[in-house]
Parts: structure tokens; C-alpha cells; sequence
């Protein structure tokens, strides 16, 4: 765990040390679904089984945020710190079968001066550490990915996303989903997504849909 550490720290250092908050850029400049959006927010949605989530922006950069299925058999809790082209994620999950702790970070890929057309690219990259439970091994590594939006009209976009990881002991997993969010007023949202992901523990499919209230 002390090496976990050191290598968060290390990350975290690197990412502050050479990205700045741009003071000028403010969420309601960016799209409704910018993973690097700070928000503060309430919403329910279902997958097969009903889900709570909400976020509170501490200011314009720092946010808490938290997420729990109807059992309380798995839950989210973690917290955000955005900077000048990306954001820095610190998070834990917890599940029955594993707990999962993770810092990574998104970047934009149109901040950074790459063209991506009609879409909005971020990739995705960060370490995490499995600490499996029912005796299954813990793991140490490290995923990439990405989230990519595609604005249809005022109302429409498609949502997308992939990644995978790899770690100690053999461990792997992948992840990917697709499907469209719907912009109801200012403060009212709608998604749609249908997903896959696997690891050493689990296979998930599901299609859910989900309500956001913005405050």
C-alpha cells in the first residue's frame, strides 16, 4: 500500500505541477456530458436495479461526488479537481466481490489543439488498486481509455466510451458503452446507455437510463 501511495502522490504532483485552472472557463460553457464539468447535481437511474448518485461543486474546481444502488451492495464515493485542459479523479468503489480505489485523469483533446471534428475526445488514463475480497487476489496497475461526445442539435448528443486495464496477479478488465443523452431544460436530463464490461470477477451487461437535476 505504501508504494500505491507514493505512486498517487507522484501522479497527483505531476499533474499539478504542469496544468493551470483556467479562471475564465465555466460550466455553463461546457457540454452537458464534459466529464471535466464541475456540477453540483441529484439523479436516480435504473440498470436492472434502481441507483442514486449526486455531485456537490465545493467551487469552480474541486467537486464530491457519490453514487449507491438500492441494496447499498455497491457504491461510489470520490472527488474531482479540474485544471486549465483536464481534470484530476480520485475515487473508490466498493462492491461485494471487490473494492477498487483509482486516481486518474481526463484530458481534452480540443484544448490541447488536436482537431477531433464533430466530436469531443477525452481520453482517459490514470493507476488503480483492486483489493479483492472472497479470497481473490489484490491487484496493482494502471487503465487507459477514452469518452468521446457528439453533439446532435441543441437537444441530441451520442455518448460513447472505452478502456481497459491491467494489473498484478493476472488481473484484466475491459469496459465499453454507447447510447445518447437528451438535454430536457437547463437543469433536466435524460441518458440512455447500453454497456459491457468483464474482469477476473464479473461479466456486466446492462442497458440503463438515467435522470440528472442540476441545482
Amino acid at each position: 500500500m505504501k508504494l500505491i501511495r507514493c505512486s498517487y502522490i507522484t501522479i497527483a504532483a505531476t499533474l499539478l505541477s504542469s496544468m493551470s485552472v483556467a479562471a475564465s472557463e465555466t460550466k455553463q460553457s461546457k457540454h452537458l456530458d464534459d466529464p471535466t464539468r464541475i456540477m453540483t447535481k441529484i439523479g436516480a437511474g435504473y440498470d436492472g436495479e434502481l441507483t442514486f448518485n449526486g455531485s456537490i461543486g465545493l467551487d469552480e474546481t474541486r467537486m464530491l461526488r457519490g453514487q449507491i444502488n438500492a441494496d447499498a451492495s455497491q457504491w461510489q464515493l470520490g472527488g474531482s479537481w479540474l485544471f486549465e485542459k483536464g481534470i484530476l479523479n480520485g475515487y473508490l468503489n466498493g462492491h461485494e466481490e471487490r473494492n477498487t480505489y483509482n486516481l486518474g485523469t481526463y484530458v481534452s483533446l480540443s484544448l490541447m489543439g488536436v482537431d477531433t471534428g464533430k466530436w469531443m475526445v477525452f481520453p482517459m488514463a490514470g493507476v488503480s488498486f483492486v483489493d479483492g475480497k472472497k479470497d481473490n487476489d489484490n491487484s496493482t496497475g494502471a487503465y487507459l481509455g477514452a469518452f468521446a461526445i457528439r453533439p446532435i442539435d441543441a437537444q441530441w448528443s451520442v455518448v460513447t466510451y472505452a478502456g481497459g486495464s491491467i494489473g498484478s496477479n493476472n488481473y484484466s478488465s475491459y469496459w465499453l458503452g454507447a447510447g445518447a443523452s437528451y438535454k430536457i431544460t437547463e437543469k433536466h436530463s435524460l441518458r440512455l446507455m447500453g454497456s459491457f464490461s468483464e474482469d477476473n470477477y464479473r461479466t456486466d451487461n446492462k442497458l440503463s437510463i438515467a435522470y440528472s437535476y442540476e441545482l
